[in-house]
């Protein structure tokens, strides 16, 4: 399962940027160092950190319900690329999120975000526009 995959890797990011600063600064969403370095990576790759044990929970809580989930409707949508599809979906989702933020502070320097909630929140309200009357039980 992809969603499986994309929790796995972020828990590992996130893990590995917590002991590595440096590693965590070049990660951020700093929309300064886009717009005034070119470092356009941060757009994704603030995506995959988050600043806590409780951040990372959470997203990563409600990404597994509605991820696996959604992830399931583009396999009988797109069977033969749904993966690939669900990827790209994720990722798209976590540049789309991080776009006003960038227009809005694209010239101070000492703006900083993290996290993947933007990308979360696409998956579940994707998940919301599939089964609009369903009722989700998580235990």
């Amino acid at each position: 399962m992809v969603s499986i995959v994309l929790i796995a890797v972020t828990i590992f990011i996130s893990l590995v940027a917590w002991q590595k600063p440096d590693l965590m600064g070049k990660m951020l969403m700093n929309p300064y160092r886009i717009q005034h370095r070119n470092e356009y990576w941060r757009f994704i790759s603030s995506g995959f950190i988050h600043a806590d044990f409780m951040h990372l929970f959470f997203n990563l809580f409600s990404f597994f319900f509605f991820g696996v989930q959604l992830e399931q409707i583009f396999n009988q949508l797109f069977p033969s690329i749904a993966s690939e599809l669900f990827i790209i979906f994720y990722l798209l989702a976590i540049l789309v999120a991080d776009l006003p933020t960038y227009f809005k502070q694209k010239n101070n320097p000492n703006y900083n975000s993290l996290g993947a909630s933007g990308a979360v929140s696409a998956v579940i309200f994707a998940g919301i526009l599939f089964f609009p009357t369903e009722k989700i039980y998580l235990f």
